[in-house]
């Protein structure tokens, strides 16, 4: 279909006003972004270094002293399974969501969909698995990728409530790792029970005083607030590294748009001045 002058003009105006969002958009998720990298790097040596003092610990107890706290209880043969699921509350940020919307049917099948229950973060995979009748039991809406400490421990206490009310089995989180501004792997991570490192040696390599009993007791809940404020960090983090990779693609085409479309005006312009001096030739030549 030939376009008139007229119909070129409105689409330029029309895809600048578009390019003139998509860049601003583009601008507020490059600014949460950066924020939220900064605010990850700072966290990860933290909880890498209460890993390490978790595992270490871990490794001094003896079987007996293993199943003496309910978080590192090994449920065998458990049927019950819980599924935290982090997607965002807004689109426009390519795959992000369905790749970990892909996770959690992939689980669904494997796992069977009455034996797992949800916890949906972010209204996208909220939204879309309860139209499918997934059991949600618990949802997180309007964060709107703004990280808050607060959120994270909460979502972490009712985790961790939900194993010790024997109401799920095993706990898993569906979440976006990120691991730079171009590259993030979707993965299914085991939230509870904590499964100690094996073998587990039995011998004693701390003098602990109150005693290690007594300091995992504070311990676990403390290494699993920080790992779930990580997690949510590392979700937050890859929305909007993808949001500013997408809006900037949308920016980029749309300068390609603009471009193709002030080529097709000019000739359109071009045509029409060429058709007007032909026609003052024509009845030039006619009065003669």
């Amino acid at each position: 279909m030939i376009l008139s002058l007229r119909q070129i003009k409105g689409r330029i105006r029309s895809v600048e006003s578009t390019k003139k969002i998509t860049r601003a958009m583009q601008m507020v998720s490059t600014a949460k972004f950066k924020r939220s990298e900064n605010m990850l790097e700072t966290g990860r040596p933290y909880y890498r270094k209460l890993d390490s003092i978790l595992t270490k610990l871990l490794l001094s107890l003896n079987p007996e002293q293993v199943k003496r706290h309910p978080l590192l209880e090994d449920r065998e043969g458990g049927r019950k399974f819980a599924l935290c699921m982090i997607t965002s509350d807004s689109g426009l940020c390519s795959v992000y969501n369905n790749n970990i919307i892909r996770l959690t049917e992939k689980m669904l099948k494997q796992r069977g969909k009455d034996n797992v229950k949800i916890i949906a973060v972010g209204r996208k995979g909220f939204v879309y698995f309860s139209k499918r009748g997934a059991q949600i039991v618990k949802s997180y809406l309007g964060l709107h990728g703004r990280y808050s400490a607060d959120i994270a421990d909460k979502i972490a206490k009712d985790l961790i409530d939900m194993f010790l009310k024997h109401e799920a089995d095993e706990i898993y989180i569906a979440h976006s790792h990120f691991e730079s501004a171009t590259r993030y792997k979707p993965d299914i991570r085991k939230f509870l029970s904590i499964t100690p490192p094996h073998p587990i040696k039995g011998e004693l390599e701390f003098i602990a005083d109150p005693g290690i009993d007594e300091i995992l007791d504070d311990l676990i809940p403390k290494y699993l607030s920080i790992k779930m404020r990580l997690i949510l960090l590392d979700a937050f983090t890859t929305e909007h590294s993808s949001r500013t990779i997408a809006m900037q693609s949308a920016t980029d085409n749309a300068v390609e748009l603009i471009d193709s479309l002030t080529l097709m005006r000019n000739k359109a312009r071009q045509a029409s001045i060429t058709n007007q001096v032909l026609e003052v030739a024509t009845s030039a030549e006619a009065l003669k």
